[in-house]
Order: structure tokens, then C-alpha cells, then sequence
């Protein structure tokens, strides 16, 4: 029985032995997919090996018609980690932030929706940070539709350029449905901008006119005020570019009323914010329009709208929770009861590090007695744990002239753009510590000298200073510690009016 047990004891540490220094066994049977009869111990032939990867090999295209569906229900930080990696879906340009909308109260929401949405524009046209990818991203899926859209783009443009202008036509249109199949998913419409105006070009050359307008409108909407300057495209085609563009700007204008099952989402036309729902967006372009919906914790939804002069057109989607970012609605609730604490910060920065994010964005609206607007927000810098915050208080704008109040916009500009006044989190326990009556203040410089001499030691200030500052130390020690793990709520609200112009 001995021999036994020593035998037993010696085979658990041989084995032991040869796992990865500083890995227990519980955590390598947390690992993914691990299994104890994985373990490669060495021990196995050649042949076995080859057999074993030939077997995976085939086993990987097996699986490849459900990776797809797989990719949607995997949790947020995996897919984020693997739109990072495959550039062809998904190119960073910016830093990854996540950006959090929070209204006081329904009445606020239904008056101030506008104003977030544009800090949300403004947030999305920074150059800093990466917003619209990074929640589609985090939000959407990551898929193998737009490796195939770009390989039919690009021997679509190999046809074109060769004169095979037929051929090239069915690879466009086969790149825009792969697009369109898949536009809740599309963050940066680029892609989609050059597949409509190379289509238009190439109908052009066939001479199918009312094609091409068709294509070029589309592409216009997108791209207001550009015009593509590759020597590709003969001076008729530019010709005929700018003639749709000057039948746009002579066509009737129409609106567009949009609502989903979740107030607060952003209303994306075209590949920019346009609103919050529930939300009339007025002055849009006849002809055809794409529109995303966004909200934090849902799959996005979108698809394609055709619009006409004078004319309102609905759109009613509902949003689906994601399953695998239920963190997010754990933040909101934190950022709800706990405002600008350290709780918050931390929610936010625990979320951020699982999910790969830089940075974590939050304001919030909330409108006094006399209608005024208080307007608070974070920009919360998860890498270096600092973050900054920024307080106004304005009338309330009217619905499609946010963009023209000064107070919303250098509100914006502060929180967005400016690179300074950042502080450690640390600060802000210090801060919490003082409102707690946790720190100690020091005595007026005059003093009385034998007032001093009087007091007994533990009456001392700088005896309660030291203790302070180890105390407070050991506390900012553990929340920076905590803090190295390092979105609008919904309400009932009427319908608003956006001037889209």
C-alpha cells in the first residue's frame, strides 16, 4: 500500500513537472477548450502528428459554414481581439473607445436627445479615436462577407480597367450585396462609397444614364462635396458625376421618421449620425439612403431606405440584446447610481481592459426648473488611468441647431479634442476622502506656538497627516491596483424634429 501511494505521488509530480511554470492545473482546465488528454507530453510519433493535423485541417473547412454564426454569439473581447488581427475587416484609426449616453429622467430625454447625438458626431469625427469601428466591432460581428465584398471589388476594378465593362459590373454588384447583406455590420462605408461610384461609372460607359445617376446619387450622399479624382475615370464620367450632383441639390427633399423597441439609439444615414431615436430627420436627398441603428448592449440593425421629395418614410426596427455584453448594462447601472465616482471610473475601466478599449466616454444631460441644460461628461484614458471632466450649463437648443450652440460645442471640444487637463483616478479617492471627512486638514500658519506644545500627541496634526498619507496610500495603492483591469439609458420619449441639412 505504501509502494503505491509513493508511486501515486511520484507520477503527480513528474506531471507537474511538466506543466508551464506558474500554471496550475485548474487553470490550464479553465483554458478554452483544454482537455487533460491534449497535453502534449512528447511523447506521441511523427506519424501521429501528421494524422492529427491533417484531422484539424479538415475539421476547420467543415466548420467554416458555421463560423459565421459562432462569431456572433462569442463573447465581446474575443471578437474585438479578432477584428483587431484580420485587418481586412476591421482597420483601427484611432484609439478603441466606448462611449456611454445617460439621460437624468424621460423628460430630459425626450428634449435633449438631440444634443447628445451631436457629441456623438463630434466624438465620431475625431481623429483621436476610433468610435463608429470600434462599437461596431464590440457591438456587431466581425465576418468573412467583407474579405469577399473587397476580393469582388478589386477584380472588378482589373475588368474596368481592361475595358471589360460587363464583367466588371456583375463583380460590383456582387461586392454591394455582400454589403448590403450585411450593413447593420458596416462602420466604415468606404468600401461601400467606391463599389456605388465605380457602378455608376461603369454604367455610364454603357451608356445606361439613369443607372449611373442612380449610383452617383447614392455615392453623393455618402460623400457630400467630394468628388473622386482618379485618372480611371474620364472627363464623361465626371461630367456625368457632377450633372447628379446638380439635379441633387435641385430635387425635392423628404424626411425620414425612425423608432426602434429601445429609445436613445443612434441613428446612423449613410454612414454618419444623424439622431437619436425616437427621431424626423428632415431634409434628406431623394433617392436611395442606408441607415444603421446602434445602441450599447444590442445588435445593430440597418438596411437600405428609398426617399421622395416632400414625402416622410418610416423605418421601424427592433434591436436584439447581445447576449455576451451583459458588462455593459452592469456599467450603465453603475454610472447610473454612481456618477463621477470611483465606482464608476472603475466599472468603466474593468470594462474597457476586458474588451481591449483605450478609452471609455461618459455624459450626462439633466435639465433644472428653469429648463437650462447641465451637461456633465468623462473621458475616462484606461492606459495611463487618468481621466478629465468637463461641467456646462446652456439653454437648451433648438432640434437641428445643436451644431450652432458655442456652449454644447466648446463643451465638446474640451472632452474630445483637447489633450490636456487630464488627472490620476488617484485623485479622485483623495478627492471622495476629503467630501468623507477622511482627510485631515492642516492648522492656520499662526497658530499659537504654546497651544501646540499643549496638545497631546495624538491631538497632533502632522501625527494624523503621516497617518493619513499612509492610509490614503494603501487605499490609492489598491484602487490603482483594481483599477489595471481596466451606454445611453432608454426612455419614453416623444418624437423630435432634426433638421438634416
Amino acid at each position: 500500500m505504501r509502494f503505491t501511494i509513493a508511486y501515486l505521488v511520484l507520477v503527480s509530480f513528474t506531471f507537474l513537472s511538466l506543466t508551464p511554470a506558474g500554471v496550475s492545473l485548474a487553470e490550464l482546465r479553465a483554458d478554452d477548450g483544454f482537455e487533460l488528454d491534449e497535453l502534449d507530453l512528447g511523447l506521441e510519433d511523427s506519424e501521429d502528428e501528421e494524422e492529427s493535423d491533417k484531422k484539424s485541417e479538415e475539421d476547420e473547412e467543415e466548420s467554416s459554414e458555421d463560423s459565421e454564426e459562432d462569431e456572433e454569439d462569442a463573447p465581446a473581447p474575443k471578437r474585438a481581439s479578432k477584428a483587431a488581427e484580420e485587418s481586412e475587416d476591421y482597420t483601427s484609426t484611432g484609439k478603441k473607445i466606448m462611449a456611454v449616453y445617460m439621460f437624468e429622467d424621460s423628460h430630459t430625454a425626450k428634449t435633449a436627445s438631440h444634443v447628445a447625438a451631436e457629441t456623438a458626431s463630434h466624438l465620431a469625427e475625431s481623429k483621436d479615436y476610433d468610435y463608429v469601428g470600434t462599437e461596431s466591432v464590440l457591438f456587431g460581428s466581425s465576418s468573412s462577407w467583407m474579405k469577399s465584398a473587397k476580393r469582388d471589388f478589386e477584380e472588378g476594378k482589373n475588368l474596368y480597367n481592361d475595358l471589360g465593362i460587363e464583367e466588371a459590373i456583375e463583380k460590383f454588384k456582387s461586392a454591394l450585396k455582400y454589403i448590403e447583406d450585411n450593413i447593420e455590420k458596416v462602420g466604415d462605408t468606404t468600401l461601400l462609397s467606391e463599389v456605388l461610384f465605380y457602378l455608376g461609372a461603369s454604367n455610364k460607359l454603357l451608356d445606361e444614364d439613369e443607372q449611373a445617376e442612380s449610383y452617383f446619387s447614392a455615392y453623393i450622399s455618402m460623400n457630400p462635396g467630394k468628388t473622386p479624382d482618379d485618372p480611371a475615370f474620364s472627363d464623361e464620367i465626371i461630367s456625368a458625376f457632377d450633372d447628379a450632383k446638380n439635379d441633387m441639390k435641385d430635387a425635392g427633399k423628404g424626411s425620414v421618421r425612425v423608432q426602434c423597441n429601445e429609445d436613445g439609439a443612434l441613428v446612423f444615414i449613410d454612414g454618419k449620425i444623424a439622431g437619436m431615436t425616437p427621431v424626423i430627420l428632415r431634409g434628406i436627398s431623394s433617392g436611395k439612403h442606408y441607415y444603421r441603428i446602434h445602441k450599447n448592449g444590442f445588435r445593430d440593425a440597418g438596411g437600405k431606405v428609398t426617399v421622395r421629395g416632400d414625402k416622410t418614410v418610416s423605418i421601424d426596427e427592433t434591436l436584439r440584446k447581445n447576449t455576451s455584453a451583459s458588462a455593459v448594462a452592469e456599467l450603465e447601472d453603475a454610472m447610473k447610481s454612481d456618477f463621477g465616482s470611483v465606482g464608476m471610473i472603475r466599472k468603466a475601466t474593468d470594462l474597457a481592459e476586458d474588451n481591449g478599449l483605450n478609452s471609455v466616454f461618459v455624459v450626462k444631460a439633466s435639465l433644472g426648473a428653469d429648463e437650462r441644460l447641465k451637461y456633465q461628461g468623462y473621458m475616462i484614458d484606461c492606459d495611463k488611468k487618468e481621466f478629465k471632466k468637463t461641467e456646462a450649463v446652456f439653454d437648451l437648443p433648438e432640434k437641428g441647431d445643436a451644431s450652432k450652440s458655442a456652449s454644447l460645442q466648446q463643451f465638446n471640444k474640451a472632452l474630445v479634442d483637447d489633450p490636456y487637463e487630464y488627472k490620476p483616478i488617484s485623485d479622485l479617492l483623495m478627492e471622495e476622502a476629503e467630501m468623507l471627512g477622511l482627510a485631515e486638514k492642516a492648522p492656520a500658519e499662526n497658530a499659537d506656538n504654546d497651544d501646540k506644545e499643549k496638545k497631546p500627541v495624538y491631538k497632533e496634526w502632522w501625527l494624523w497627516t503621516v497617518v493619513g498619507v499612509v492610509v490614503a496610500g494603501g487605499v490609492v495603492a489598491g484602487v490603482v491596483c483594481g483599477l489595471g483591469k481596466c451606454s445611453g439609458g432608454g426612455s419614453n420619449g416623444a418624437t423630435l424634429d432634426v433638421n438634416f441639412q
